[in-house]
C-alpha cells in the first residue's frame, strides 16, 4: 500500500489540485467574485476625540470606498456593514494628517481603494467666556410716543467653542425694534455674539440663546395725530394742452403728530393739517418733493417737519398719420430710378406734445441703392429722423419696387381739363 502510494503520489497530488480547481470554478460560476464602488457615500465615523479639544474647519464627512466581495455578499451588504474610521486617540490641538481605516462587519470583503484615504483635519481647544450683553436700538417709537429704559432678565451670557471663535467674541447683542411702536414690549430676543467690529460670530454655543425684554412705551402729553393732505396747483393749467396728466399723488409720512401747549386749541384743529402748495403747473414728468406743513402759530411738530410727495405726471399718448415721398440714396453716376409707389403712409405713436410739433417734413422715408445694379428691386425703405420717444408701424406698403435704369423716362404732363 504504501509502495502504491509512494508510486501514484504524483498522480493524487495532481487529481487533489482538479478537484479544487474544479470546485472552485464551480462556486465561482454560481457565486462570481465582484469588484466595484459601493454605491452610496459612506460616513466618516471620528473616534478618540479628547474631550477638551474641538474638531474645526472643513471636516470631511463622508469616503467612498471600492470593494471585492462575491456577489451573494454585495447583495446582502448594508452601509452600516462598512464603517470608515478616522482614529484621533491620543491627538493634541494643531493640524493632522489621518489615515482612514475601513472596519467590515463581514466576511469575504475586502476594500480595494477608499478615497480620501487620508484627510486632514484641525483640533482646537474648546474653551469658554463670559461677556455683557449690548442692547442695539433700532428705530424710535411713533412721534406722540416715548419709550422708557429697558428691563433685560440677564446681564451676560457665556460662548463657547473653539478658542480661534470664543477669542473673537467682544459682546453679545440683542437688537430691539422700536420703529413707529405705540405698546408696550414684553418678548425674547435672540442673542447675537459679535467681533470687536461688530460682526455676528457663528459656530459657538451660548448659555443662553434669547433673553426677556421689557420696555414701557407712553403715549406724550398735548400730542394730537392728523392726517396730511398734500396741496397742488396748477393742474388746471397743466392738462389744459392736452399733453400731459397728473396720474397720482403719494405721501409719506400719511400723518403726523403735533404738538401745542394748549389743549384746547389743539383740540380745534380739523382732523388734516395741509402742506405748502406745489406748483405742476410747467411740470413735464414725475417729480418728488420734500414740503413743510402749513401749521398755525403755537403748534409744532413731533419727529417729521417735513413731507415727501410724489406727483406722478405722465404724457398723453396719441397717434398721426402722414403720407412721405420716397427718397432715393445712393444713385450711381448716370443712373436713374423709379420707386413705385413713390408715397408711402405712416401711422406714428407717441406723446401728444412731440406729435403735436412735429411736421411730416422732419420724417424722411428712404431706400438706398448704392450697391445695386441696374434692373427690378424690391426694398424695404429705411424711416429715418423719428424723434426717440415715437414709434411706427411698418410703412404701407412694406415694399417698394425701384427701378434702376440708365434712361431717363419722360415726364408725364396732365391733359389740362376741358
Amino acid at each position: 500500500m504504501i509502495n502504491w502510494l509512494r508510486e501514484n503520489f504524483g498522480t493524487l497530488t495532481l487529481s487533489f489540485l482538479l478537484a479544487i480547481a474544479a470546485w472552485v470554478a464551480a462556486i465561482s460560476t454560481r457565486d462570481p467574485i465582484q469588484e466595484q464602488a459601493y454605491p452610496e457615500p459612506l460616513p466618516i465615523l471620528y473616534r478618540g476625540l479628547q474631550e477638551n479639544l474641538l474638531l474645526t474647519g472643513d471636516v470631511p464627512e463622508q469616503a467612498e470606498a471600492v470593494l471585492r466581495a462575491p456577489l451573494s455578499v454585495w447583495e446582502a451588504l448594508v452601509p452600516s456593514d462598512i464603517q470608515v474610521v478616522a482614529d484621533l486617540e491620543g491627538l493634541g490641538g494643531g493640524r493632522h494628517r489621518i489615515a482612514l481605516k475601513v472596519l467590515l462587519q463581514r466576511r469575504a470583503v475586502q476594500v480595494t481603494a477608499l478615497d480620501p484615504a487620508t484627510i486632514e483635519i484641525t483640533l482646537e481647544p474648546l474653551v469658554s467666556k463670559t461677556v455683557g450683553l449690548r442692547m442695539e436700538i433700532i428705530g424710535e417709537p411713533a412721534p406722540d410716543y416715548e419709550a422708557e429704559e429697558p428691563a433685560l432678565d440677564l446681564q451676560e451670557v457665556t460662548v463657547s467653542g473653539p478658542k480661534s471663535l470664543v477669542d473673537r467674541v467682544d459682546a453679545a447683542e440683542i437688537h430691539l425694534d422700536l420703529t413707529n411702536r405705540q405698546r408696550p414690549i414684553d418678548q425674547e430676543l435672540q442673542i447675537i455674539p459679535v467681533d470687536f467690529e461688530g460682526q455676528p460670530v457663528e459656530g459657538l454655543t451660548l448659555s443662553a440663546e434669547s433673553v426677556r425684554v421689557s420696555l414701557q412705551i407712553t403715549k406724550r402729553e398735548n400730542i394730537r395725530r392728523l392726517v396730511v393732505v398734500p396741496i397742488i396747483e396748477g393742474r388746471e393749467e397743466l392738462e389744459a394742452e392736452g399733453w400731459y396728466r397728473l396720474v397720482r399723488i403719494v405721501h409719506d409720512p400719511p400723518e403726523v403728530a403735533v404738538f401745542s401747549e394748549d389743549p384746547e386749541a389743539l383740540e380745534a384743529l380739523p382732523g388734516y393739517v395741509q402742506t405748502l402748495p406745489i406748483d405742476v403747473s410747467n411740470v413735464t414728468e414725475t417729480i418728488e418733493r420734500w414740503v413743510p406743513l402749513d401749521l398755525p402759530q403755537g403748534f409744532s411738530l413731533i419727529g417729521v417737519q417735513s413731507i415727501k410727495v410724489t406727483v406722478e405726471i405722465e404724457p398723453i399718448m396719441t397717434t398721426t398719420a402722414i403720407s412721405r415721398p420716397v427718397e432715393v440714396e445712393g444713385l450711381g453716376y448716370g443712373l436713374y430710378a423709379y420707386p413705385s409707389p413713390e408715397q408711402v403712409g405712416l401711422i406714428l405713436s407717441g406723446p401728444a406734445a412731440v406729435l403735436d410739433t412735429l411736421t411730416p417734413e422732419q420724417v424722411h422715408v428712404v431706400v438706398d441703392v448704392s450697391t445695386l445694379p441696374v434692373g427690378t428691386h424690391v426694398l424695404e425703405p429705411q424711416i429715418l429722423d423719428v424723434p426717440e420717444s415715437v414709434t411706427y408701424d411698418a410703412p404701407t406698403p412694406a415694399t417698394i419696387e425701384v427701378v434702376l435704369t440708365f434712361v431717363e423716362r419722360p415726364t408725364s404732363t396732365p391733359t389740362p381739363s376741358p
